[in-house]
């Protein structure tokens, strides 16, 4: 006999700000060390953590992986192609929440920890209206705990909205639409480590208010999450390290001696920085050579590469923090030089050139029809449409890496995303500006801030092609060096900064806001004081590289690329679309034939009437709008036309005017005293010159002219 399964469930509920999230555990998952369900509303996730116990000892890293599985059915949806019904690649809004959720948790394990680590996030119900961004972080945090996997703090996160002069912590994607900001924020008690921010021209002091905000709900969730740990009996794993000791850095330090400090007689230039840095290397893996061979040293490949990387981190910050002076000679507000151009290829709709010092990012703009806006086609959109989009491209040749391009990589992804929700609110609306409007960011050399360039570089690309963007954005990376005794801002990071710094900061506006904010950090959390610091620096550097650009280009251009298609709006009826459009699409795809095909014209529709009419070429779209006109004119008495015969027949002749409309001309109406079968007077393809009689019950009366 059957009988029941027995299991035990543990919940725990807590209201936050006003509403209530559930965490559960001990019903899925069973082979997990922990599974966590949390739910939000109608959205729940699924999170499992799971530590691999015997890792590759040879790694100097710790491999995370953030694996968020796009759910079809979590929405209800049946997703795919035609032939294909399930699940394939993720999405890119699947691949934003694997970098969102990863941002704040990396910094928090220990250090010289190299276990894999995965962390698997199945939504089980999506509502259409919550986002599961936010319930990923906490729900990961959770996991990691419960699996008892080394991590130091509960993490937590918010989303909050500025709207109509209020701060909202609990809104769906539909109420948010107008908000003027939208902030998520991520990290432990008392600090914070992850902010991913969308903004429409946000002044600076809102901002850092709903940061304040934001501390105190993520205090509240970490909270929430310990009262949830505490109902549970946990085992900690001790995780495998690979790391160098205080003796072996001694020993390297000693090896290298001075020759450290030829790293920062290099100054600016950025392959003199690497090819010093690589013979400083050789000469550290030649000294310890022997050593490393001897298996019963200490010294392994990974240590040697850790303990020298320590070294050159340690040395760099340490004389910044000692002398005021970076890597490349400046000061910690210096911005480095800049070179701005416009239109630098042929047959382009625009181009914007952003060089800051060794970073170079060349920007292509495309403009098109409405009918070529991205429809979006996911678990959590279905049938959107972008109208706007930013592509950013990062080629190995541009880091001087000799590897073939093998697809778009997730960093790419997040790049590109960033800069797009950066220039968004700027775009002109539709009744404005009806095209779509593509932007391609091609890094051609990368030397840090990359993702803040190519804002720059679009701005310039757009401007120079004509899109009458509401205010010019501008983009900045800033930094931070810290020890025990001092956290010090850097302005307008370079590479090498990001490299062995504690913060990559990114922000991006106009002049009379802030539109976008990205903020990672390899320390385990920042103090709000010191990131609101961060956002006055950032916004004051922001504004002075943007005044320089508009040095070269201050307003759009007075007219658009000989090489952009035109776009003419019409207004007809809405019950005239059909009649335009014609049975099964045949009159629209005559007219787009007839006015040269559909390599030189688009039209496109929109229900209350509107006619969009792209054209590459003026008098293909003339052409095109004449036959609309001529399409929907209604004949009156006494008009003569000439038509083409289509069908024959005795009792009359079918005649084609006014690009595929079809009439008969009675054999009573060929002009002819009698005949007995008017299909021996013509053939198919003959043309005939009528005239209209009149119209009958809606059918249009035509007789030969004569």
């Amino acid at each position: 006999m059957i009988t029941k399964k027995e299991f035990t469930e543990i919940k725990h509920s807590a209201t936050r700000q006003g509403k209530e999230i559930f965490l559960s555990t001990g019903k899925f998952a069973p082979h997990s060390e922990w599974a966590v369900t949390i739910s939000f509303w109608d959205t729940s996730l699924l999170v499992t953590a799971v530590m691999e116990k015997d890792p590759d000892s040879s790694r100097d890293y710790m491999p995370l992986a953030i694996d968020f599985r796009e759910s079809w059915y979590a929405a209800g949806k049946i997703g795919g192609g035609r032939f294909n019904k399930r699940e394939w690649r993720p999405s890119e809004e699947a691949v934003l929440y694997c970098r969102l959720t990863d941002r704040p948790l990396r910094p928090m394990f220990p250090k010289g920890m190299i276990n894999d680590t995965v962390i698997t996030i199945s939504p089980l119900s999506l509502d259409g209206e919550i986002s599961p961004g936010e319930l990923s972080i906490i729900a990961s945090s959770a996991s990691l705990l419960m699996a008892g996997i080394p991590f130091e703090w509960p993490v937590g996160a918010c989303r909050i909205w500025y709207v109509d002069g209020e701060y909202k912590m609990h809104m769906t994607d539909s109420q948010a639409k107008n908000a003027l900001l939208d902030l998520h924020l991520a990290g432990k008690k008392w600090s914070i480590n992850m902010i991913e921010a969308g903004a429409n021209e946000c002044d600076p002091e809102i901002l850092k208010e709903a940061m304040k905000l934001g501390q105190q709900a993520i205090d509240e969730i970490c909270d929430i999450q310990t009262e949830f740990l505490n109902k549970l009996t946990i085992t900690q794993q001790e995780p495998s390290k690979n790391i160098h000791t205080p003796e072996m850095f001694a020993q390297a330090k000693d090896i290298l001696g001075d020759k450290i400090s030829r790293l920062q007689e290099v100054g600016e230039d950025k392959k003199e920085f690497d090819k010093v840095y690589a013979e400083l290397a050789a000469q550290l893996w030649s000294a310890l050579a022997d050593e490393v061979a001897d298996t019963d040293s200490q010294w392994t490949n990974s240590k040697v590469s850790g303990c020298f990387f320590a070294l050159v981190k340690d040395f760099l910050r340490g004389n910044f923090l000692k002398t005021g002076v970076r890597v490349d000679g400046r000061s910690a507000e210096q911005i480095r030089q800049i070179y701005c151009e416009t239109n630098v290829v042929p047959r382009s709709h625009g181009t914007g050139f952003f060089w800051r010092w060794d970073t170079q990012v060349l920007s292509f703009l495309t403009l098109w029809g409405p009918s070529d806006a991205q429809l979006l086609d996911n678990m959590e959109y279905h049938g959107a449409e972008k109208r706007f989009i930013h592509h950013y491209k990062m080629p190995p040749f541009g880091n001087n890496e000799a590897r073939m391009i093998r697809g778009t990589s997730r960093r790419e992804i997040g790049h590109g995303r960033l800069a797009e929700k950066a220039l968004l609110p700027m775009i002109p609306n539709k009744d404005e500006f009806p095209y779509t409007i593509r932007l391609v960011s091609e890094v051609l050399g990368s030397g840090g801030s990359t993702s803040m360039a190519s804002v720059c570089g679009s701005t310039l690309a757009m401007l120079s092609g004509w899109v009458p963007m509401k205010s010019p954005v501008s983009g900045i990376a800033m930094g931070m060096m810290s020890d025990d005794d001092q956290q010090v801002i850097l302005t307008d990071i370079k590479g090498t900064e990001d490299f062995i710094g504690d913060m990559d900061f990114k922000l991006t506006g106009t002049s009379n806001g802030v539109t976008a904010i990205q903020m990672d950090t390899k320390l385990k959390g920042i103090k709000l004081d010191k990131l609101l610091e961060m956002v006055d620096r950032s916004n004051s550097g922001r504004q002075e590289i943007l005044d320089y650009m508009l040095q070269t280009i201050d307003k759009p251009a007075t007219e658009m690329s000989p090489y952009a298609p035109s776009i003419a709006v019409h207004k007809i009826k809405p019950e005239q679309v059909r009649t335009v459009i014609g049975p099964g699409w045949s009159m629209i795809t005559k007219i787009i034939e007839a006015s040269g095909g559909s390599d030189l014209v688009n039209i496109d529709f929109e229900d209350d009437g509107s006619v969009f009419i792209t054209a590459k070429d003026q008098a293909a779209g003339t052409k095109a709008r004449e036959m609309i006109q001529e399409t929907l004119r209604v004949p009156t008495k006494g008009d003569k036309m000439t038509g083409k015969v289509t069908r024959t027949e005795a009792y009359g002749i079918f005649v084609e005017i006014k690009w595929g409309n079809v009439w008969l001309v009675h054999v009573k109406n060929l002009g002819q005293w009698f005949i007995e079968d008017a299909s021996t007077l013509y053939k198919v393809g003959d043309t005939m010159d009528v005239e209209v009689m009149g119209m009958d019950k809606g059918k249009l009366q035509l007789k030969k002219a004569g």
